[in-house]
């Protein structure tokens, strides 16, 4: 797009579609900004732009959270040999948290100021709690000390909320509801390290989304499907991961 271009204003639909087009050409920056520039024409959401929203955001941090992990393995490795490179690799990662932090950062001001006072409809608000959640849990991956435990806390508290409102107001098949049980899941069980809760979590929640699965359409529920995957994939994981102790205790 020419400079010309950039300056021109579109419709809300055109900045729609300009946000999916350059999500083909992962052009991610882009793709955030048309996706700030359709939320402030219109900041209710509909299914389809909450989809939006949180892959525009999601293409953005997967990648640099995947060099985060590298370089934290590459770090712990070269401690051990006493390389002289484990400086280098900590100033890399310092870059690269500052990146994530902008990015988790700039998610969670889009939804305090634009969507949380303009959505009121359970499953969006679901949803958004959801993603507030896990954009404070990307941040206790990496950080430290107070960062961590504020983050902790802010994370487990919009988990809660997303939690709580799927469970008194959506069906047990909905895709956010499902997902809510996933990735709280995860939460408890990898960052606040209560591996009891935190399976006792996914277990219910596979449990209770089985008793409908042979009701779904595949084409329909897709996504819902898709999650009860991933719950199941994580059962098995975490299972095998488990002392026998731990193994009585949820069982």
């Amino acid at each position: 797009m020419s400079s010309e271009n950039e300056k021109k204003k579109y419709s809300r639909e055109e900045y729609i579609y300009l946000s999916k087009l350059y999500t083909k050409a992962e052009e991610y920056k882009k793709v955030i900004e048309f996706i700030e520039e359709f939320i402030k024409l219109n900041p209710k959401l509909d299914k389809e732009e909450c989809d939006i929203l949180s892959t525009g955001f999601k293409n953005m941090i997967t990648d640099k959270r995947a060099s985060w992990f590298t370089l934290n393995s590459m770090e712990r490795k070269e401690k051990k040999k006493k390389k002289n490179t484990v400086k280098e690799i900590k100033e890399i990662k310092n870059h690269i948290e500052n990146e994530l932090r902008e990015i988790c950062n700039k998610l969670q001001e889009i939804i305090d100021k634009n969507l949380i006072p303009n959505n009121d409809e359970d499953d969006t608000l679901v949803f958004l709690y959801k993603l507030k959640a896990d954009y404070f849990r990307y941040i206790c991956e990496f950080a430290e000390g107070k960062e961590y435990e504020k983050n902790l806390i802010e994370a487990e508290k919009y988990y809660k909320k997303a939690f709580e409102i799927s469970e008194k107001k959506l069906p047990i098949i909905n895709c956010n509801r499902v997902s809510v049980g996933l990735n709280y899941a995860i939460f408890l069980y990898e960052i606040k390290k209560d591996k009891m809760a935190g399976f006792d979590l996914a277990q219910n929640t596979f449990k209770e989304s089985m008793k409908f699965i042979d009701d779904l359409e595949k084409s329909k529920y897709r996504d819902t499907l898709l999650i009860i995957q991933l719950l199941k994939e994580n059962i098995i994981f975490w299972n095998s991961e488990m002392s026998e102790e731990e193994q009585k205790l949820v069982k």
